[in-house]
């Protein structure tokens, strides 16, 4: 893979452009309110319907975050979006899995000054509660998105079906489509029109004026173009694409994906002290991780947050290393975690699954040295 992610800029910074296995990736940086090279790395997507990925720094998902450069990243947001008048109640979604530890921290800066809200995950995951409605995510790995309908005591003001603003919190936005589908259904489900604030990361959406009623607020903004070098999806190579496997599985914990009118709080009773520790999330359950992250540093400890992952992509640019294996969760698809090899710096990596969970002897995760499980009180 060894020159494959070449990157070259011009003199005034904004242009650049990426190699990627499958094609070229432009970029046309407009406005950096982060440093796109503090915020975003590229990698190849193991998916010709989109085989480029911004991989965010700040997200604690594919790459480790420190704590603090999450929140921070959440609190940038909130100051945008208290910037521009928004009408209550306003409705908070986390866009799953990559955006359900950012969706929270958006939501508790929002309500850390009083202000009132539900927030809520969408899932690829149902649990024995009613779904209100689904989406796609077209150019995804997994195009299916579900919404859970609160129950009474998780909504008691009947946020979800009055809400008059939505804001979405995701990591970037490249059409809005997915945004604009969830808006679609959510207005279909309770018959009503609303507000719709994408809030992003970044923003490489092409035409902004053109995204259907969807706003998009981000912390950088651009244009994004790319040259594919396979002609037809049917040349691709898909040999690389993620398998699906045959096993059963319980439905999913309700959680934050039945709805929070306050943020998740956790029962710490780790000790790390003085050490360096990587916290691992699973797949859509984030939140909890990043809290436990931030305990330990309260602690005296130095740490970093990460999770699994649905996502296929390629060893190369941003993805140093990859780890492949069943899905913790026993459902039927394979998930992955990068960039945490053998020889990783950590003097532990704490997997916090969202419920009991025992991983075999021989599971690829026992691979990792100083390996410990922690499961986590909401």
């Amino acid at each position: 893979m060894k020159g494959v992610f070449a990157r070259r800029a011009t003199e005034m910074g904004e242009n650049r452009e990426i190699e990627l296995p499958q094609g070229r990736l432009r970029l046309r940086v407009l406005r950096e309110d982060i440093p796109v090279d503090d915020a975003i790395g590229f990698a190849a997507r193991r998916n010709p319907k989109r085989p480029f990925l911004f991989v965010s720094k700040r997200l604690g998902r594919h790459l480790p975050t420190r704590p603090k450069d999450l929140r921070e990243t959440a609190e940038m947001l909130i100051r945008k979006l208290k910037a521009i008048p928004m009408e209550g109640p306003i409705l908070f979604f986390g866009m799953a899995e990559t955006a359900t530890a950012l969706g929270q921290a958006v939501f508790y800066a929002w309500s850390q000054e009083g202000n009132a809200g539900l927030y809520i995950d969408t899932t690829r995951r149902k649990t024995a509660g009613t779904i209100a409605f689904g989406f796609q995510e077209s150019h995804s790995h997994a195009v299916e998105h579900f919404v859970h309908l609160p129950a009474i005591h998780d909504d008691p003001s009947e946020i979800f079906k009055k809400a008059k603003t939505i804001v979405i919190v995701d990591d970037e936005a490249t059409t809005a489509q997915t945004a604009q589908r969830l808006l679609f259904q959510y207005e279909m489900f309770t018959g009503r029109n609303v507000r719709l604030l994408l809030a992003v990361i970044a923003s490489w959406v092409e035409k902004p004026s053109q995204t259907n009623g969807v706003e998009v607020i981000s912390l950088i903004e651009g244009r994004a173009a790319f040259e594919s070098k396979v002609a037809t999806e049917a040349e691709a190579d898909l040999s690389h694409l993620p398998r699906q496997i045959s096993v059963s599985a319980s439905p999913a914990p309700r959680g934050s994906r039945h709805g929070l009118c306050s943020p998740q709080t956790i029962t710490v009773n780790e000790h790390y002290l003085g050490q360096k520790i990587l916290v691992v999330g699973v797949g859509e359950f984030l939140y909890p991780p990043l809290l436990l992250a931030e305990a330990l540093e309260a602690r005296g400890s130095k740490t970093w947050l990460q999770a699994t992952t649905r996502s296929p992509i390629q060893q190369g640019g941003a993805i140093q290393h990859v780890r492949e294996f069943a899905a913790l969760t026993g459902e039927a698809y394979i998930e992955y975690l990068y960039n945490v090899p053998s020889d990783h710096p950590y003097d532990r990596v704490v997997i916090c699954p969202e419920g009991p969970l025992d991983i075999p002897g021989d599971h690829p995760l026992r691979d990792i040295p100083r390996l410990d499980l922690c499961f986590l009180k909401t």
